[in-house]
């Protein structure tokens, strides 16, 4: 081999390990940003029951409903009372709504731990059947016998 021919191959050989050192870096950093990434993601809180939250989708301080079972759908917030779920689009996801959500805040006061529970009605003008959701709870199926949401009322809860 000519001294020119074995530089060019030491050169190349070089670049060979040098890339694969590269590539070898870049899958550790990709592995490492992966395992970061899942370690820091927002997780499914359990609530009462084990009902898993959704993950993303209710900003704090609002009621969530979705027109599909499991929080998925199309989503709608409210953070008042509404004695009547106007026939809009932005009411869908409770007049055509299977699962509710409740992402309002909590406190401690007097040593207990008190929130901001949510109670929806299958009627206008809170009536009908009813459920309570407490704070950072959900139904993720609301009950066929129950129908879909017409009205809600919000009030304090103690918590424990």
């Amino acid at each position: 081999m000519s001294v020119h021919a074995d530089v060019v191959a030491r050169r190349h050989g070089h670049r060979r390990r040098a890339a694969g050192r590269r590539a070898a870096a870049t899958g550790a950093l990709g592995a490492a940003w992966l395992l970061l990434v899942v370690a820091l993601a927002p997780t499914a809180q359990a609530g009462s029951g084990g009902i898993a939250a959704p993950i993303g989708d209710c900003a704090a301080g609002w009621v969530c409903g979705w027109t599909d079972p499991g929080y998925t759908g199309v989503a709608s917030l409210v953070a008042q009372d509404m004695p009547r779920y106007p026939e809009t689009t932005a009411y869908v996801g409770f007049n055509g709504g299977s699962s509710v959500w409740n992402s309002a805040r909590t406190w401690r006061a007097g040593g207990r731990l008190w929130g901001r529970c949510v109670t929806v009605y299958n009627s206008v003008g809170y009536s009908g059947r009813r459920l309570t959701v407490r704070p950072d709870q959900g139904v993720p199926q609301l009950p066929a016998a129950f129908g879909n949401i017409r009205s809600n009322r919000f009030h304090t809860c103690r918590l424990s």
